[in-house]
């Protein structure tokens, strides 16, 4: 079967569509099964930590085992896992399926390295940039709807529900549309291919699975993961207290608060859509990606500087236009590098534990942001985001950019 990228689009818009529809809602439900505060930011870090450790593990054992079984693997967990989120009422289920939906779900992280695995790598920025415009459209429309099912009553466990539906929706499709294609191999891969499929059983799965890790080079992409860390904090530092921020600030009810994330999901969203045009008009013989990571940054700072010192809601928004674009485009640039850069049998490690560097982010930026605040203000988290953008460009012009070989697909 002729690989279509569009059902990889709609499996990717359909996750965080889903996962959009009832997450936003999960600390309203914890509130009124009796949690505290401190239960409610420990739930999240469970899941962001869980993600942190699987997400190279994952990686590798679709490198293994195969995209399409993995894929489906972890959308079958989803299904489960929503079902009892929606009807068991249950501080402890709650924390329980929140841990195994971190160890298991990274459906974004799969069908990225699914559009590496087939796509050629000239046009992997225009692919790569329509998959993060489309993701990111579910973000813009499932609050909406979670939003108005929320006020009915149980509306929860009717969007726990609905969410399941979406992923067993998701499962028919990578079951009918998504099979593991034949893939390139270079010529030094074919015995590297031959030795990963030994391992038979799912116990010795995992542990060649974590073996394969140990055998990357991982000083080749020390650059690649410290950007990606100074762009995921920056931008977790900014968005963890952010409708609290922007409330206090401006003075403005919640449901504006929400119309203002959805404009900057469009932003993204739009911005993704036009990545990969830019690259091929501005950025065609950046081979080391140097550039767009110093323009990136740049633009970064620039608007969270605007965003620090914006007196109004109106310029408060035209400044998270610049933001949100740059930061589109960035992780693009920083899937791309890794994939460049790396070998096509390692490709669900590296993109695995890229999405882990960023959950490391996840974990780091609540604290800090939460600490900087009580001493000095809500607004402190812009300062400290631009900080960050700060050290981000000091790095690209203090360090040697590495120029990987371009590798074609071949047909």
């Amino acid at each position: 079967m002729a690989f279509d990228p569009t059902w990889v689009y709609a499996i990717s818009f359909m996750d965080l569509f889903a996962v959009s529809l009832s997450i936003p809602l999960l600390s309203t439900h914890l509130r009124s099964l009796g949690a505290s505060h401190m239960l409610i930011g420990f739930s999240s870090s469970l899941y962001a930590g869980a993600q942190l450790i699987s997400g190279p593990i994952i990686g590798s054992w679709s490198d293994r085992k195969g995209r399409q079984m993995v894929l489906l693997t972890s959308l079958i967990i989803c299904v489960i896992s929503y079902v009892f989120l929606g009807m068991l009422k249950s501080l402890v289920v709650v924390l329980v399926i929140r841990l195994i939906l971190g160890i298991f779900k990274h459906i974004q992280v799969l069908t990225r390295t699914i559009v590496a695995d087939q796509i050629p790598s000239e046009e992997q920025s225009r692919v790569s940039g329509r998959l993060t415009a489309l993701s990111s459209a579910g973000f813009i429309i499932g609050p909406v709807i979670g939003g108005h099912l929320a006020e009915l009553e149980n509306g929860f466990t009717y969007l726990c529900y609905l969410t399941a539906l979406l992923f067993a929706l998701n499962i028919a499709m990578t079951y009918l549309f998504l099979p593991d294609c034949p893939k390139a191999q270079l010529p030094d891969e074919t015995e590297t291919i031959r030795e990963k499929k030994k391992c038979a059983s799912f116990k010795e799965e995992m542990i060649c699975a974590v073996r394969d890790l140990a055998d990357i080079d991982w000083a080749m992409y020390w650059d690649i993961f410290a950007l990606k860390f100074l762009m995921g904090i920056s931008q977790a530092i900014f968005f963890s207290n952010y409708f609290l921020n922007v409330q206090e600030t401006y003075n403005v009810s919640p449901k504006w608060t929400g119309y203002t994330i959805s404009f900057q999901g469009i932003v993204g969203a739009s911005a993704g859509l036009l990545a990969g045009w830019v690259d091929q008009k501005l950025y065609k013989n950046d081979l080391s990606f140097r550039q767009r990571n110093l323009h990136g940054f740049i633009i970064m700072a620039v608007a969270y500087t605007g965003l620090l010192f914006s007196p109004t809601l109106f310029l408060f928004m035209l400044w998270t236009i610049p933001l949100r674009a740059s930061c589109a485009i960035l992780r693009i640039v920083g899937t791309d590098m890794i994939l460049k850069r790396g070998s096509a049998t390692q490709r669900g490690s590296l993109v695995g534990t890229g999405n882990s560097i960023s959950n490391i982010a996840r974990l780091v930026a609540p604290l800090l942001a939460g600490f900087m605040g009580d001493l000095y203000g809500t607004n402190t988290s812009a300062l400290l985001s631009t900080i960050i953008s700060v050290l981000g460009i000091i790095l690209l012009l203090t360090t040697k950019q590495h120029t990987p070989p371009v590798r074609t697909k071949a047909h």
